[in-house]
């Protein structure tokens, strides 16, 4: 009986284990020269565009979203080739929570546990290559920069870009984030992020 409760609770312990949303992993590794800024720049629209995240731990999860500053692309022969995006890391917000609850994660977040905020005001990604749906680029989160590739779904109406979609998971820590929730619930290394952008005419 007592090693039947012992597999009942260990089943029930995977089950509340939350797992990352499955996506593209974009590994962190070595920086590389930002892409030439050439052809037509097109803006995004940083009011319909959005930037999602969710992250995860040993029992639940949370999802929210941070706000586009500013972002162009600059796109040549009807493909893209160079763009730069700026988030506005103090708007990082929580969706699943509300009153004080949510107030406090928010603030957690913001403070120097995860993102530090008031001294990292800024992520930002830069493209260095394109490949295809591939995109490469340098992002900064926390005054650290990594360089990523990941498959994104562009948009175009004739040579003009319109959207760009892309969901990738990346490790949290390879840009200093390392705080690990409690002991009874620690928080996943991997964030998922997800990215619905729109482009102005």
């Amino acid at each position: 009986m007592k090693n039947l409760l012992l597999i009942i609770a260990g089943g029930a312990l995977l089950i509340a284990c939350e797992k990352p949303p499955v996506a593209q992993k974009a590994e962190a590794a070595a920086t590389a020269p930002v892409a030439k800024a050439e052809g037509k720049e097109y803006q995004i629209d940083v009011a319909k565009s959005s930037v999602a995240w969710i992250g995860t731990k040993k029992i639940g999860k949370h999802n929210g979203t941070i706000a586009l500053k500013s972002g162009s692309v600059f796109v040549k022969n009807g493909a893209i080739v160079a763009g730069k995006f700026i988030a506005d890391m103090k708007t990082i917000d929580d969706k699943d929570l509300t009153g004080e609850n949510h107030a406090k994660l928010v603030k957690h977040l913001k403070s120097p546990d995860f993102f530090d905020v008031e001294q990292f005001p800024e992520g930002i990604f830069e493209i260095t290559s394109v490949s295809g749906k591939t995109i490469n680029g340098n992002l900064t989160l926390k005054g650290k920069p990594y360089g990523i590739s990941f498959e994104a779904d562009v948009v175009f109406e004739k040579e003009a870009p319109r959207s760009a979609k892309t969901s990738f998971n990346i490790d949290r820590t390879k840009w200093g984030i390392v705080y690990p929730g409690m002991p009874d619930n620690l928080i996943n290394d991997t964030i998922n992020l997800t990215l619905d952008l729109k482009i102005k005419k």
